[in-house]
Parts: structure tokens; C-alpha cells; sequence
């Protein structure tokens, strides 16, 4: 691999680390307090698993994929990593429906860093998206 590719690959490894550091404590607060794991860290968890896979195969164009969809599940409040699940909830209102919106913070931190980590590949991707190729 070249030496941009090798730094987006060890940063997603480094991304990976993170997760699965969080992950474990996660694990050891659940058996060490009266705090229960939900469906959603088991969720997170096979999704992690998922990504360490790819990124142990060295396949670098699924773990982007695979990586930037865990977390943005686990943004969305549908994975969970952290041990007790803290979100921030807002309201938005479109005329006078309200409607609650979500997220949880460490996800949103590992999605921007996960965002720098591949910004390259997310220009490439958005320039085939909006330039014409002629």
C-alpha cells in the first residue's frame, strides 16, 4: 500500500482500538455494577467484530464502509459502545410538531475522527457524486 493508504489503514486500526477499549470497559462495568448491557452494545459489539475482521484481512474499501456505518449506527443511538448509553436529546421543530432528535456524543467524536482519518476518500467520493466527468 502506499504511504496515504497505509495512514488511513493504521487510523482505522487505531479507530478500532478505541472502540474495542470502550467496549471492554463496557463489559467490566456491567459485571461489576448493578448497570445491564442493552441489545444495542450487542449490537455494537458484532459490529466492531465485523470491522476488526475486515481491518485484520487488510481490506481497507469494506472497512471504510463498514467502519463509517458502526458509527454512525452508534451516532443514530442504535449501537451502543459506551457502558451507560449517554445521549444528548434536542428538539427540532418543523411548525409546531416537535420532534425529539438523539445522539450520543462519544459516537459523534469517533465519527469525526473517523471522518478525518478518510477525508481523502470522502472527497474522491463526493467529487464522482457532484463533478461531471466529461
Amino acid at each position: 500500500m502506499q504511504r496515504a493508504q497505509l495512514k488511513e489503514f493504521y487510523g482505522y486500526g487505531l479507530i478500532l482500538l478505541v472502540l474495542i477499549s470502550v467496549q471492554i470497559y463496557s463489559v467490566y462495568v456491567a459485571y461489576t455494577t448493578d448497570l445491564s448491557l442493552t441489545w444495542q452494545h450487542y449490537l455494537g459489539f458484532g459490529a466492531t467484530t465485523l470491522a476488526g475482521i475486515l481491518w485484520a484481512f487488510r481490506k481497507p474499501q469494506y472497512l471504510f464502509y463498514a467502519l463509517g456505518l458502526t458509527l454512525i449506527l452508534g451516532y443514530e443511538n442504535l449501537l451502543g459502545f459506551t457502558p451507560t448509553l449517554d445521549f444528548t436529546s434536542t428538539r427540532y421543530y418543523v411548525n409546531s410538531i416537535a420532534f425529539p432528535i438523539s445522539y450520543q456524543d462519544f459516537s459523534m467524536y469517533m465519527l469525526l475522527i473517523w471522518a478525518y482519518v478518510a477525508h481523502s476518500r470522502l472527497r474522491t467520493m463526493m467529487q464522482s457524486l457532484f463533478v461531471k466527468n466529461l
